[in-house]
């Protein structure tokens, strides 16, 4: 999954590239904005205005870790903490067969709009988990009610915690372009997104990224433990 998602992420920069050559060939300036980035372009360079991202991440890697740490990385209490935090958890049969009808994973469900957000919230309507069927969504978790990895649940904690600090890229349309292209990588549509839809949905790729990379260093480094602890009591049983 994260070789396939780097490759992805080549590939939308090399579109990028070839797109702003493209449309910026007749314009001296032009910029485009999130919610903690700005990026202005012209014929020759790009700059990115990413300060507040950056710190944000920052303060994403620190602050995850510190919550883990007092969920003792247990996925019962880490969903309790989301909950707490005003995030719904969602626990329904089939949960990824209904979410699959409208190109989601189960897990971390983004902001929706429109049919997807009517959808959903009929079907949880239906099943007593919603009180009203809607055109528009908050973030929400939707899984089947089964035991839980623990590194998938960090995965998308580290996400949800993302939506809190209110990183780019977890916008309706970014993660509707982010599920539909991370299927097929090969659908020519995306050359008709716009620079503001490929800038999203790089925003999307990158949070995605920044999870499994936290993921893959916390697995690392708890192994790394365990291996030391290991050779540790071998060592002293030996010399016993």
């Amino acid at each position: 999954m994260f070789d396939f998602v780097q490759k992805f992420i080549y590939w939308v920069l090399s579109l990028q590239e070839k797109r702003l050559k493209h449309k910026l060939g007749g314009s001296l300036k032009r910029s485009f904005s999130n919610s903690t980035s700005k990026i202005v372009f012209s014929k020759s360079d790009s700059l990115k205005l990413n300060s507040m991202t950056e710190k944000n991440k920052e303060r994403l890697e620190k602050e995850v870790k510190i919550i883990l740490k007092h969920c003792e990385n247990n996925p019962d209490k880490v969903f309790e903490f989301i909950e707490k935090k005003g995030t719904k958890v969602h626990k329904i049969p089939f949960a990824h067969k209904i979410l699959k009808l409208i190109g989601l994973e189960e897990g971390l469900v983004a902001k929706l709009n429109g049919i997807k957000a009517l959808y959903l919230t009929s079907v949880l309507a239906v099943l007593g988990k919603e009180n009203k069927i809607s055109l528009t969504t908050k973030p929400m978790f939707v899984m089947r009610d089964l035991p839980l990895n623990s590194y998938y649940t960090i995965q998308q904690f580290h996400k949800w915690y993302a939506t809190k600090l209110d990183m780019p890229g977890f916008d309706a349309k970014s993660q509707e372009h982010f599920q539909k292209y991370l299927d097929n990588i090969n659908d020519e549509s995306i050359k008709s997104l716009s620079m503001e839809e490929i800038i999203g949905l790089k925003e999307a790729i990158a949070r995605d990224v920044e999870a499994i990379n936290f993921v893959i260093s916390l697995a690392k480094s708890t192994e790394g433990a365990k291996n030391a602890l290991n050779k540790m009591a071998t060592e002293k049983g030996a010399s016993v």
